[in-house]
């Protein structure tokens, strides 16, 4: 299977957090695989160990040459997007332009509350965020006057090396279906099955074709929990503590996860594939003293069947 694209991503550690040195090296062997990018879940208040992904990005950015690398998802209404727009048109120039950006609404609405805004406004930040982003990584001496920021003659340099970063924004509801199609240009869901991202894609290429903006379905990627062992029922216990508090009972997460031997975690990748994904993000749902051998499967028993 051709053109498809492979990525790991990292969200918070519930089994504790890795010594700096050992992050490093879960980046460097990524890329020696093959994976092609690496993704960080956002989050400010959290009830595990996290770091704040842009110090992280930067260090990674260091370490390795080709890989990709971008938030899953930035939480952007929580933040001041001047100051997103500086920080990572900052991590591209120092990364020699391997930067994506992918944002959402926030699903933790602690993060919101922490940074003063009322999970209210969080669609309508996110949309009017969006949009002085694309601005000052494309312009200079801008001046916005919007509904949530104001600001007068702001340039931004150095600007992304090609022009302004893809903009991805993750959800699955309509709202957000819609809003890619007003505003993005990728869709990123989680924990999404193959009959779910077959049936939303269809309804975010018809909003498409509703607003006169047609759909390239090739730009969108799933977020998948992961675990390769084939001693099926040890892979779910090991993914067990990243379950916890997620938002459906364990037979919907495991439907839409990718756990137990390798043969079967091909095959619910081929199963997206037929349903018109092509990119793909494994988040190893294990401990950090796990994470280098699941990282070594990933280049050995997955990625050769789809490249």
């Amino acid at each position: 299977m051709s053109g498809v694209k492979i990525g790991i991503g990292f969200g918070q550690w519930k089994h504790g957090l890795p010594a700096p040195d050992l992050l490093c090296e879960f980046a460097e062997a990524s890329e020696a695989v093959g994976l092609d990018s690496l993704w960080l879940s956002d989050h400010i208040v959290t009830r595990n160990p996290t770091l704040d992904i842009t110090c992280l990005f930067a260090m990674i950015a260091g370490c390795t040459r080709h890989l990709k690398m971008g938030p899953s998802v930035l939480t952007l209404p929580a933040r001041h997007p001047v100051h997103v727009a500086k920080t990572y048109a900052t991590l591209d120039y120092l990364s020699g332009g391997r930067m994506i950006m992918a944002v959402g609404s926030g699903s933790d609405l602690r993060d919101l509350a922490a940074s003063g805004v009322p999970s209210e406004e969080r669609g309508k930040r996110l949309d009017e965020g969006i949009t002085i982003l694309r601005r000052l990584w494309t312009e200079s001496h801008v001046t916005h006057r919007g509904q949530f920021y104001q600001f007068d003659d702001v340039t931004i340099e150095p600007k992304p090396r090609k022009g302004a970063l893809d903009i991805w924004i993750g959800g699955k509801s309509d709202a957000i279906l819609k809003r890619v199609v007003r505003l993005g240009d990728g869709w990123f869901p989680a924990l999404t099955s193959p009959e779910e991202f077959k049936r939303d894609m269809a309804k975010l290429m018809a909003f498409g074709d509703q607003a006169g903006r047609p759909i390239n379905p090739r730009e969108s990627g799933v977020l998948l929990l992961t675990h390769i062992d084939e001693d099926r029922d040890a892979a779910w216990r090991i993914v067990a503590p990243a379950l916890r508090g997620l938002p459906m009972p364990p037979e919907d997460i495991a439907a839409r996860s990718v756990v137990g031997p390798a043969a079967e975690c091909v095959e619910k990748l081929k199963r997206f594939v037929e349903a018109g994904c092509v990119k793909f993000v494994l988040r190893p749902a294990c401990p950090p003293d796990q994470v280098m051998a699941q990282i070594e499967l990933y280049g050995k028993a997955i990625l050769p069947h789809f490249n």
